[in-house]
């Protein structure tokens, strides 16, 4: 309330343009004398069934995203962004994702300064709202921190690259926290068809200091809702990490696949961690794809649902697993997940997944099955 008041008092509104175009966005855009704002938003309600001996995991449900944010244009090349989420899993409060500045036909590209995401793994730069399945593969990827990242594109290659400061989920910065050094650079061998016909191909590095003297990692097998790590470790890194990734996709017209490959080197021993994927659509969309971030973009229906559409459906597969066979716990998780998506429209969703996940360290494996019910404007 405070926001939306504060913002009409330096502005108008104006009603959503009408482009024609089933499930545009919901909310108006709001001008100010000389400045454009946008309200942007996005929500998904998880329920979930559990199947888990090992740690008495219950069925439950979640908010798994509840964020709300604000953006626009300051001067030609200057825009800005400021993002919160409000479901909060650990008690803490609201959190910052996004909040950076970015200034734009610099002679290196793109300059963005702020709390935002390190550029690492296509996985992690996709946005939640366009992952194929409701959870992410693991792959130790880092996400958002404090820092300053340059970045430029063409047809065939996108680079980025950014010095960060781990900041923690309040996005305050302390003398003690880890630094990185974070770079990406992804070739397109071709890209056609807006992307409909598409080959993928990149490289993460990330050079990190860990002020604890150790890296950990661990997975839950997909299932947020789980209520412990099916495997976790950690290795020393007194001299520091080293991150490294490999990926790469394809698509050809409803077809799409995806795979990565990411080892964390520390002082002596290292993990590891994979996926491979595929998608395709029953009813013959294409997955979108933004060159500026190399990462997949919006879906948008065929057909949308309503006036006489059922939306866009696809199904897709993914094998998994996360090797912590150095670390002082000493175990490896197999991950195997089956998806069914509706998209109902470019801004509605629903998400059908089915989640198996086996671990070394315990007997049981656990199964899961979630649907989750997501919107953004």
């Amino acid at each position: 309330m405070i926001l939306t008041t504060m913002l009409l008092m330096q502005g108008q509104v104006l009603a959503p343009e009408d482009t024609g175009e089933e499930g545009r966005r919901i909310l108006p855009n709001i001008f100010s004398a000389d400045d454009h704002l946008d309200l942007f938003g996005r929500f998904q309600q998880d329920f979930a069934y559990v199947d888990d001996e090992t740690f008495g995991t219950k069925d439950g449900s979640e908010v798994r995203r509840a964020r709300l944010g604000v953006g626009g244009n300051l001067a030609e090349g200057l825009d800005w962004k400021m993002e919160v989420d409000f479901a909060s899993f650990d008690g803490g409060g609201a959190a910052f994702t996004d909040a950076y500045l970015k200034f734009s036909n610099l002679p290196v590209g793109t300059l963005k300064v702020g709390h935002f995401k390190e550029p690492f793994s296509l996985n992690e730069l996709t946005s939640s709202r366009f992952i194929t399945f409701t959870e992410r593969a693991d792959t130790f990827a880092p996400s958002r921190n404090i820092g300053v990242m340059a970045s430029d594109n063409n047809d065939n290659l996108t680079w980025q690259v950014g010095a960060f400061w781990e900041a923690g989920k309040t996005g305050n910065l302390e003398t003690d926290n880890d630094t990185a050094l974070t770079g990406r650079v992804v070739f397109r061998p071709y890209m056609e068809d807006g992307g409909k016909r598409l080959a993928h191909v990149g490289l993460s590095i990330s050079l990190r200091e860990a002020e604890s003297g150790a890296y950990g990692a661990g997975t839950r097998g997909g299932v947020h809702l789980l209520d412990g790590m099916l495997a976790a470790g950690a290795i020393a890194a007194d001299d520091g990490l080293t991150l490294i990734g490999l990926e790469g996709a394809i698509q050809e017209g409803p077809i799409s696949g995806q795979f990565e490959f990411v080892q964390a080197d520390g002082d002596d021993d290292s993990l590891s961690s994979w996926y491979l994927q595929g998608g395709y659509f029953l009813t013959g969309e294409s997955r979108a794809y933004k060159a500026s971030s190399g990462a997949w973009d919006r879906v948008k229906p065929n057909t949308p649902y309503g006036s006489n559409g059922n939306g866009a459906w696809e199904v897709a597969a993914r094998l998994g697993a996360i090797d912590l066979s150095e670390a002082a716990a000493d175990n490896e998780a197999t991950m195997i997940a089956l998806a069914l998506n509706w998209y109902l429209t470019n801004y509605t969703r629903v998400g059908f997944d089915i989640y198996s996940a086996d671990s070394d360290a315990f007997d049981d494996d656990v199964l899961a099955a979630v649907i989750r019910f997501g919107l953004d404007f």
